[in-house]
């Protein structure tokens, strides 16, 4: 058994990756290499500042993101989803989708997981 407490591990500021787009995002992994599950899983919050998303983009495993705080958007080429807190999203290997705060005026964190060798591509 691991047990990761709060104040164990790093927030990283993410925003210059890539695949973000429209402000700062932090992002903190909730299992540790040590714990023998980060080779299974990608499991980490992920707080986006007012106005900041991904850009469209793609997972070679399903992913799972659970709001935990506060307002978001998640969409794909068939539209847009407001999101909030208690609000879980389930996205298909290969399916073309973005999530973040967005145009909502406020912060969103949630949770993402996937599988521990997924590959992200951006669709755009």
């Amino acid at each position: 058994m691991h047990i990761i407490q709060a104040a164990d591990g790093d927030t990283q500021e993410v925003s210059e990756r890539p695949i973000m787009t429209g402000g700062q995002v932090w992002r903190r992994p909730l299992t540790g290499k040590d714990t023998g599950v980060a080779e299974a899983f990608s499991f980490g919050i992920v707080q986006f500042g007012a106005g900041a998303r991904t850009k469209m983009h793609r997972h070679t495993s399903d992913q799972i993101l659970y709001v935990v705080a506060g307002i978001g958007k998640v969409g794909g080429p068939e539209g847009q989803h407001v999101v909030s807190v208690g609000d879980c999203i389930i996205i298909p290997a290969h399916e073309d989708h973005w999530h973040g705060a967005a145009d909502t005026g406020s912060p969103m964190s949630h949770i993402a997981l996937t599988g521990g060798d997924s590959a992200t591509t951006l669709s755009e």
